[in-house]
C-alpha cells in the first residue's frame, strides 16, 4: 500500500466525526452496515446515517491491515481502545474533501437495504423493454431473481403501444432526474444499464474507464440510487419501481420481536426470560426502539427531569461517551444508569431529534 485510497479518506473523515469517542472498528461497522445496537446508536448520535453500509465489501482482515498501515504512517493514533486522527491525518483529509463534489443524496441507513432491490427491478425493466421493443427475445436477463422477475411480470405492458409509452416516460423520468446530478454520476449509472446491443459495465470496468477509485465509484453509484429513491415520488414509473420498498423507520427483526412483547405489557425481565436473552440485550432493543419508533414513550423508562439533566450535561461536556456523561451527572449529584443515558440519547438523536436540541 503506497497511497491512501477513497475508502481510507472516507474512514479518516468518519473517524474525525467520532471526535475520539469510539474505536477504529466502530467506523468499520458503520461502513460495513452492521445492524447492531451500538452502530445504530453511533450513526444517530453523530449524524452519520448517510454513510451507513456504504462500503459493505470491505473485509475485516483487510481493514485491520490497512488501518494498521495508517497508524504506522501517523495518520491516526489508537490508544486506550479509542482512536483519533493526528494533525497529519487532519490536514490530508481536509485537503481531499475541501472541494469534494459530494453526491446530492446519500442515506445508507434509509435506502441501503432497498437500493439493491430497486436497482434490480429498474435494470431488469429497462433491459426487457429495450429487447422487447426490438422484438428480440434472445437475451439473458441481467437478474434471475425470481421475486424480481415476478414483480416485472405483474407490471408488464400488454401490447407494444403500452411498452412504447412506458419506455418513453421512464426515459424522461430518468433523464430529468439524472440531469440534475454530477455528469460523472449520471454516466456511471446509465452505463451500468443493459439493453439491446448494449451490455452494462461493472463498477470495476467503469472505474477504470473513468480513472476513478472503484470504492468511490461504488459509493457514488449507491448515492445515485438513493437520489432516485428520494425523488421517486415525483414520478410515475420510478415511483412504481420503488413501491413497497421505502419504510419510515427501520428496525432489526429481533427489536421488532421485543417490541411485540412490550406492546403486550411485559417487563424487560419477563421478555428476557421468554426469549432466553440477557436483560442487557433486551435493553439494546429498547434503545433501538427509542431511536426509530414513532410511538415510543420515553417517559416510561426515563423521567422527564432526568431526560433534561442528561441532555443538558451532553451539551455542556460535548461528548457522547457514556462513562464521561455518567461521571459528569454524578458530579452534580444526579444518578443515572447507562440504560437511562442510552435511551435518552437514542430518543433525542433519532427520529425525535426535534423534540429537544441535540448537537455537539
Amino acid at each position: 500500500m503506497k497511497n491512501l485510497s477513497f475508502r481510507h479518506f472516507l474512514f479518516l473523515f468518519l473517524l474525525n466525526r467520532f471526535k475520539g469517542d469510539r474505536t477504529i472498528k466502530s467506523v468499520f461497522h458503520l461502513l460495513n452496515g452492521k445492524r447492531s445496537s451500538q452502530t445504530i446508536q453511533d450513526i444517530k448520535w453523530y449524524g452519520l446515517t448517510e454513510f451507513f453500509s456504504m462500503l459493505p465489501t470491505w473485509k475485516l482482515s483487510v481493514f485491520e491491515q490497512e488501518t494498521k498501515w495508517m497508524e504506522n504512517h501517523l495518520f491516526i493514533i489508537n490508544s486506550d481502545n479509542k482512536a483519533h486522527m493526528t494533525k497529519k491525518g487532519n490536514i490530508i483529509v481536509e485537503n481531499y474533501f475541501n472541494n469534494y463534489d459530494w453526491p446530492p443524496q446519500v442515506n445508507g441507513w434509509k435506502y441501503g437495504q432497498t437500493a439493491a432491490i430497486f436497482w434490480k427491478r429498474l435494470a431488469l425493466l429497462v433491459q426487457c423493454l429495450s429487447f422487447s421493443l426490438e422484438e428480440n427475445r434472445s437475451y439473458v436477463p441481467v437478474f434471475d431473481d425470481r421475486d424480481i422477475q415476478q414483480w416485472l411480470k405483474q407490471r408488464w405492458p400488454r401490447n407494444k403501444k403500452d411498452k412504447k409509452e412506458m419506455a418513453f416516460h421512464l426515459y424522461n423520468e430518468l433523464f430529468i432526474l439524472l440531469d440534475k446530478i454530477p455528469e460523472k454520476d449520471a454516466f456511471l449509472f446509465t452505463h451500468r444499464l443493459s439493453g439491446h446491443q448494449h451490455t452494462g459495465k461493472t463498477i470495476q470496468q467503469l472505474a477504470g474507464l473513468m480513472n476513478q477509485d472503484p470504492d468511490e465509484s461504488y459509493f457514488r453509484f449507491q448515492a445515485t440510487l438513493h437520489y432516485l429513491l428520494a425523488n421517486a415520488h415525483q414520478t410515475t414509473y420510478l415511483k412504481d419501481t420503488a413501491a413497497g420498498l421505502l419504510q419510515k423507520h427501520v428496525l432489526t427483526d429481533t427489536a421488532k420481536k421485543t417490541n411485540m412483547y412490550l406492546q403486550k405489557g411485559l417487563t424487560i425481565q419477563e421478555i428476557a426470560a421468554i426469549r432466553g436473552l440477557k436483560r442487557s440485550t433486551i435493553e439494546d432493543h429498547i434503545v433501538e426502539l427509542a431511536s426509530e419508533g414513532t410511538d415510543f414513550i420515553i417517559d416510561i423508562y426515563v423521567s422527564n427531569h432526568l431526560q433534561k439533566d442528561i441532555m443538558d450535561t451532553v451539551q455542556r461536556i460535548r461528548t457522547y461517551r457514556l462513562k464521561l456523561i455518567k461521571e459528569a451527572l454524578e458530579s452534580e449529584n444526579v444518578h443515572a444508569d447507562y440504560f437511562s443515558i442510552r435511551v435518552t440519547l437514542a430518543y433525542f438523536g433519532g427520529i425525535h431529534e426535534n423534540a429537544r436540541t441535540l448537537s455537539i
